[in-house]
């Protein structure tokens, strides 16, 4: 696998956990509606289980956050060092 090959995976697994992300940005706020309806409904045990979803979801969400940005960090470091940023800038300037 060359470079640009290795440049282009770490693009699909950044998208991945940007899709990762965003499925768990939905359980937060699904966890947290389900709370809001639960206290509404007096469905004690069900606010209290939605809620430890809700903290577990968020710390989830911010493990993902973090290695979305050192993984984001890693990538552009690969590209600089291997000069495959100067080569995307050389085929765009040519069109």
């Amino acid at each position: 696998m060359n470079n640009y090959q290795k440049l282009e995976k770490m693009d699909r697994a950044l998208r991945m956990m940007e899709d990762l992300k965003n499925s768990q940005v939905a359980m937060v706020e699904k966890s947290s509606k389900l709370q809001m309806d639960a206290m509404e409904f007096n469905f004690s045990e069900m606010e209290k289980n939605m809620g430890d979803l809700f903290s577990r979801f968020n710390e989830t969400l911010d493990i993902i956050n973090a290695e979305i940005d050192r993984f984001e960090i890693k990538r552009n470091k690969f590209e600089e060092k291997h000069g495959l940023d100067k080569e995307e800038e050389l085929n765009t300037g040519s069109n």
